[in-house]
């Protein structure tokens, strides 16, 4: 499956300048994941290939590529911290920094995945305000239409 953005995309969007994350940290593999895990599950596999295919490049460009960047970022946070090598499992260190504790992990993740998860929503909403735009989007994919957890509520 191709993914609809781009490494460097994931480091333009998802991480600030300052974080200097570059193309080459972010992994294909961990793109396609995010997009199978996040926002195929929500717009269906037919959609995500219509936008691969160069369709809504609006759409995508204004808040599924966001999302997606936002998302990937969560799957990287764990590799950021932690790298794995002819060592083993090693965490960097440096004398100017702390490394983050589990707390603030947590938050940071959590506030990601709701950045990403409202633009990911945005952008269903706009598809479904004018469902005759977008042919290859169906209602019944979505799986936030069977099952949603907002804030640890199972809807």
């Amino acid at each position: 499956m191709q993914n609809l953005i781009s490494p460097a995309e994931v480091a333009s969007m998802a991480f600030a300048p300052l974080d200097r994350v570059t193309p080459e940290d972010v992994n294909q593999l961990t793109i396609s994941v995010a997009q199978q895990r996040f926002v195929s599950p929500v717009l269906g596999d037919a959609m995500v290939e219509a936008m691969i295919g160069g369709s809504y490049s609006e759409l995508v460009e204004e808040l599924i590529a966001p999302a997606l960047a936002l998302y990937t970022r969560v799957l990287m946070m764990p590799s950021l911290a932690l790298r794995t090598g002819a060592a083993g499992v090693v965490k960097g260190s440096s004398d100017y920094l702390d490394a983050a504790t589990e707390n603030d992990l947590r938050s940071l993740r959590r506030t990601t995945l709701a950045q990403a998860t409202t633009l990911l929503r945005k952008a269903v909403s706009q598809i479904e305000s004018s469902p005759e735009l977008y042919p290859e989007y169906d209602p019944r994919q979505n799986i936030w239409r069977r099952c949603r957890i907002d804030g640890g509520v199972v809807a």
